[in-house]
């Protein structure tokens, strides 16, 4: 797995991780950490796993992002 980037406007542990380093397989063949999608839970959750170890969190916490006008 390669370094995260990082944004010195974020004061908080973060990253930005791209594809590469995960364990997914198939269709999802990645470092893919997203649980809202149809890969399997147990191997999203190792992604999310190394993703923490890599920022040295004891676990990481995900966003839904939602495109559109409306404000909820």
């Amino acid at each position: 797995m390669t370094a995260p980037l990082t944004s010195p406007a974020l004061p908080v542990p973060h990253g930005f991780f791209t594809r590469a380093g995960g364990v997914s397989t198939g269709a999802y063949a990645s470092l893919n950490g997203s649980l809202s999608g149809g890969d399997n839970r147990d191997l999203v959750q190792a992604n999310r796993d190394r993703v923490a170890r890599r920022l040295g969190a004891a676990a990481i916490v995900g966003l839904t992002q939602v495109h559109g006008a409306a404000v909820e």
